[in-house]
């Protein structure tokens, strides 16, 4: 204890001095430990990978392609309209109206068809049973399950190439009539998907 003397020369004892409290330091908040927010880094919106790009550009090549060619094959397949509109003609002639000149049409039409996709020379000179046997041939070389014209056909269509006056029932010539349009749309319709570059150009000559 530390003493002090007054102006009368008394000694004072000085109290002794009280320790401060050491400062405490501000308790820290812990939202301040929190970091701040980092967005995700933006994704791009196509990849950049090479594979990527080429599988792209394969997909488009194919579409492309596919369009090109099914374009191509509804060109090559254009005849087959008039062809169908010239037998439903045919097919709406009377029982009195047919005769060995209907039967002519009918051959007229399948041999217009066949020039455009067969040699001139293989064609042009066939007539009666060895016409509908070619005609028949394409059935098989197609391997269809049937030939397009059966024995009936073929003595219908040669026996009226040597009457004046022959009978047709109708229900011979409406079948003559669908076993053609069905000749004449797989010839047309091979010929385009085979080979619609040649079929769009006229056929053989």
């Amino acid at each position: 204890m530390s003493k002090l003397s007054n102006v009368e020369g008394t000694t004072i004892a000085q109290p002794p001095a009280v320790a401060q409290p050491a400062m405490q330091p501000p308790a820290e908040n812990p939202l301040d430990q929190l970091r701040d927010i980092h967005l995700p880094d933006q994704i791009d919106q196509f990849p950049y990978a090479p594979g990527w790009w080429i599988l792209v550009a394969f997909v488009l090549i194919s579409i492309g392609y596919y369009l090109f060619r099914l374009y191509r094959y509804r060109r090559a397949i254009r005849l087959l309209k008039p062809a169908k509109f010239e037998i439903s003609q045919l097919r709406s002639l009377k029982n009195d109206e047919l005769d060995a000149h209907s039967i002519a049409k009918l051959s007229a039409l399948l041999k217009r068809v066949c020039l455009l996709y067969f040699p001139r020379k293989t064609v042009a000179s066939l007539s009666g049973k060895s016409w509908l046997d070619f005609l028949n041939q394409q059935a098989e070389k197609h391997q269809l399950d049937t030939v397009f014209f059966s024995g009936d056909d073929v003595e219908l269509f040669a026996g009226a190439a040597y009457q004046a006056k022959p009978s047709i029932p109708q229900t011979d010539w409406l079948r003559l009539l669908q076993s053609s349009e069905n000749c004449i749309e797989t010839i047309i319709r091979s010929a385009a998907k085979n080979n619609p570059q040649h079929s769009t150009k006229g056929g053989r000559r």
